[in-house]
């Protein structure tokens, strides 16, 4: 079973939660369904599925013709959007990452519902459903890529903007796993936050030392928020890894 890592650096790397945690390892989908004339489409229905998982979920659009669906597990899913009078959208393969919000907006044709528009997920230029300045690091990219420190996934936080070189902290009695540290946007290494599935990831007493560094082939992704994250995934003065 694969982990997911978050991090603040009063900025951050991290992942999950319920209420008070529902971004940090899950993710939103909002979107508007509108008719050819831009109008919008109410009551309309919008159905998710992961068919590598089989879950599956559906909501309906608003008075605005918008809709959102909270606490998504991450993974890859298919979207289709149906109403009365007006041909299927769908949208067979769209990422949804933890700790993100993605928008697939639905303009929708007058025809059969049976009739089926497929379209490619288009990858937005400019985030405007979230204010925080982060970054995601794949399974992929950990595994593909060179990665230094003991195969540490804190060394590619070195590839992110306003990242100070990361180095060894201490003596391996204080960090037997090998922890890096390392500041980011001039903040303090002590205000870094790193949390493993949602959960805490550090020394009470020595905060800028992770108390775990798992794996890379165990880890499914990494959040690095470095700047304005959400109020809930607090605990951070600097950057956030999740």
């Amino acid at each position: 079973m694969k982990v997911r890592i978050l991090t603040i650096v009063l900025t951050a790397l991290c992942l999950l939660s319920a209420v008070a945690f529902s971004q940090i390892l899950y993710s939103n989908l909002v979107g508007s369904v509108t008719d050819p004339q831009q109008a919008a489409v109410i009551g309309a229905t919008i159905t998710i599925k992961n068919n590598a998982t089989g879950y599956s979920v559906s909501t309906k659009t608003d008075d605005r013709g918008a809709y959102e669906i909270r606490n998504i597990p991450p993974g890859v899913y298919e979207i289709k959007v149906t109403s009365p009078g007006f041909a299927t959208f769908e949208v067979p393969d769209i990422a949804l990452q933890a700790n993100n919000i993605s928008r697939v907006d639905a303009p929708l044709k007058v025809g059969n519902i049976s009739e089926v528009v497929t379209v490619g997920a288009e990858v937005a230029q400019l985030q405007t459903d979230k204010s925080d300045i982060h970054a995601d690091i794949s399974s992929d990219q950990l595994t593909q890529i060179t990665v230094g420190g003991y195969r540490n996934f804190q060394s590619m936080m070195d590839l992110m903007p306003g990242v100070m070189p990361s180095a060894f902290q201490n003596a391996s009695t204080d960090s037997p796993a090998r922890a890096l540290t390392t500041n980011v946007n001039g903040t303090a290494r002590n205000s870094n936050n790193t949390r493993i599935d949602g959960a805490a990831n550090v020394f009470t007493w020595l905060p800028h030392h992770a108390y775990y560094v798992p794996p890379i082939e165990s880890i499914d992704t990494v959040n690095i928020s470095t700047n304005n994250f959400d109020a809930e995934q607090g605990m951070a003065g600097g950057p956030r890894f999740q």
